[in-house]
Order: C-alpha cells, then sequence, then structure tokens
C-alpha cells in the first residue's frame, strides 16, 4: 500500500475498532443490567420478531449504499435519489409489517407480537432518514463522527430501556429503547454531518446504480436469512423462554467477534473501492486483514468458552443458567472470524 492509503487504513481501522469496542461495551453493560430486571422469554419475544426487521433493514437500503461506497464519482443527484429511494421502500416496508403483524402473532401464538410489530417498524422509518450521511461517512473512512453518533445514541437509549425496565414496563422497555435508538442515532446523524437533500431524483442514476445494488441487495437477503432462520425455528417449535436464552447468547458472542470482523470489513470495503482496479493489492490487502482477524479472534473465542459459566452466573444471576451452554457453542462457531 502507498504511504497514504497506509495511514488512512490504520486510521480507519482505529476509530472503527474503537466505536464498535466502545458501543458494544457500553451495550453489553446494558445487556447485562436489562438481563438482570427482564425475564428470558420478554427477550425472546423481541427476538421473534429479529427476522422481520433484519429483512426490513435489507430492503430499505437495497444494496444502494453499498452502490455508493463502491462507485468512484458520485455527485449529488445519486444521493438525493438514493435517500428518497430509501424513504419510500421504508414506508413501503413499515406499512407491510402492519399488515401482517396479526399473522406474525398467530404464526408464534403470541398476541403481544401484533402491536410490537406494528411499534418496532417506526424504527424502519426513522432509520431511512440517516441512511445518506452513514453512507457517506464510510465513503470517507470518518469512522470518528460515526463513533460518537453510536456511543451517544446506545447510552441514552439504554438508559431509556433500563428506566422503563426498573418500572416494570416489560418487553415494552427493549421495544422503546430500539426505537429511541433510532431516532437519537438519526438525529445525530443530522446535527454532525452537513449533507442536505435538494428536490431532485434520478431514475436513470439508481438504474446505472442499480447492477452493484442488486448484487448486494441478494447477498445480503442471502446471508440475513443464513442468521436469522434459526429465530424462526426456535421461536416456533420451542419457548419463548428458550430463544431468549438462544438471543442473549449470540449477542454476547457477536460482541466479540463482530467488533473485530465489522470494525475490519467497514475499513477495508471503501479502501478496496479506491483501488478495485488493482487486483494484486486487493488480494494481498485481503490475506492480511484474514489474517489478522484470525489472531485475535481465536484465543478471544477460547477464552469466553472457559469462562462462560462464571461470568453467566455472576453478570445474569442464576435465572439465565440455560444460556451458558449455549454461549460455549456460539463461540466454538465463533473460532471462525467469518461465520
Amino acid at each position: 500500500m502507498s504511504e497514504g492509503l497506509k495511514a488512512k487504513t490504520l486510521r480507519g481501522l482505529f476509530w472503527s475498532f474503537f466505536q464498535n469496542v466502545s458501543g458494544q461495551g457500553v451495550q453489553f453493560v446494558i445487556a447485562i443490567i436489562l438481563a438482570r430486571l427482564l425475564l428470558p422469554e420478554q427477550f425472546g419475544l423481541i427476538a421473534m420478531l429479529g427476522v422481520f426487521l433484519a429483512l426490513a433493514q435489507i430492503f430499505l437500503d437495497s444494496g444502494f449504499g453499498s452502490a455508493l461506497i463502491q462507485k468512484q464519482n458520485t455527485n449529488h443527484i445519486d444521493e438525493c435519489s438514493v435517500f428518497y429511494f430509501n424513504i419510500v421502500v421504508s414506508f413501503i416496508v413499515a406499512g407491510l409489517l402492519c399488515i401482517t403483524a396479526p399473522w406474525i402473532a398467530v404464526f408464534y401464538k403470541q398476541p403481544l407480537l401484533t402491536p410490537l410489530t406494528r411499534f418496532l417498524s417506526l424504527s424502519i422509518i426513522i432509520s431511512s432518514f440517516g441512511l445518506i450521511q452513514t453512507t457517506l461517512m464510510v465513503k470517507k473512512v470518518d469512522f470518528k463522527t460515526q463513533a460518537r453518533v453510536s456511543l451517544i445514541s446506545i447510552l441514552v437509549s439504554g438508559i431509556i430501556g433500563i428506566t422503563l425496565a426498573y418500572n416494570g414496563s416489560g418487553v415494552w422497555s427493549l421495544a422503546i429503547q430500539i426505537v429511541s435508538f433510532s431516532f437519537i442515532r438519526t438525529a445525530l446523524l443530522w446535527f454532525f454531518h452537513n449533507w442536505r437533500p435538494s428536490l431532485i431524483f434520478s431514475l436513470t442514476s439508481l438504474l446505472n446504480m442499480f447492477g452493484f445494488s442488486s448484487h448486494m441487495l441478494g447477498f445480503g437477503l442471502i446471508n440475513m436469512l443464513f442468521d436469522n432462520i434459526y429465530y424462526i425455528i426456535i421461536g416456533k417449535l420451542f419457548s419463548s423462554s428458550s430463544l431468549g436464552y438462544y438471543y442473549q447468547a449470540q449477542r454476547i458472542q457477536r460482541v466479540l467477534v463482530y467488533t473485530l470482523l465489522e470494525s475490519t470489513t467497514r475499513v477495508t470495503f471503501p479502501i478496496f473501492s479506491s483501488i478495485q482496479e488493482e487486483v494484486i493489492r486487493i488480494k494481498l490487502g485481503m490475506r492480511k486483514s484474514l489474517m489478522f482477524m484470525i489472531l485475535i479472534n481465536s484465543p478471544i473465542m477460547i477464552g469466553l468458552i472457559v469462562v462462560a459459566k462464571p461470568m453467566v452466573l455472576v453478570l445474569f444471576t442464576e435465572k439465565w443458567v440455560p444460556l451458558i451452554i449455549y454461549l460455549q457453542l456460539f463461540c466454538i462457531i465463533g473460532l471462525i472470524p467469518v461465520s
């Protein structure tokens, strides 16, 4: 790598890693407090909706965010076109969730899922207003601003969720935490970033990016279904408590695995996009990134397998004992950094 590109990569890695470590660390502490205040089945109810919210998020971006990062010479028309497209899609997707909410509740045999689904659909609409700002910051490898936005959003929404849980709001404390996070994060993105939309839209611009975005959409859908299909199966065949244990174990494991994986990926994607014509440099960069992830990830997962039992008993209390075996299994899977 050239010195300028290497410095840009290292700086991006530092702030991306800081964003993920600080954000995930605060989120982990909040999750522990909420786990002590709430019951496993209440987490299970939120997990039942995880696949539907994840699916909505994939369609919301439709791969155009990644297309903007990958495209060398974007302009304001491209950005505004994707911005308005995202908002329209968010209303369509949120509307579909509201309509299908009763069927989701019947499928899981959980009547409370109807109002929960409709309420959580608000987060999809709110998030759509901040996707362009996020995309532009990723393209410029500006993870310092993203770190501030993420940390403040997690902390404030977490305090809201804990306060509600302490006052007996149950599963609604988790739902309100999710929606408030989306609102606070979007508001901060508009505050910290100076991009503003103009009243312009170009279908041609979207069509020019569709080739790349369609591939990213397809990849995102496959990856999302692979990651979330278990929520549907466990939620349907077992109790909400079982799904709560599974959900919490996966969250703990991902705090570590995805902090490393996402920190690296979010930086390397825009960097590799900037040198996409230089195949040899990309291959060397990908090899170094993979070795970096393996060297750090493996010892962390092995250590977590060893300390899983005392950690769960001390932090989550005895009502979460079944969580131990779930966590250990996830850590075995997590030994592969791309899992």
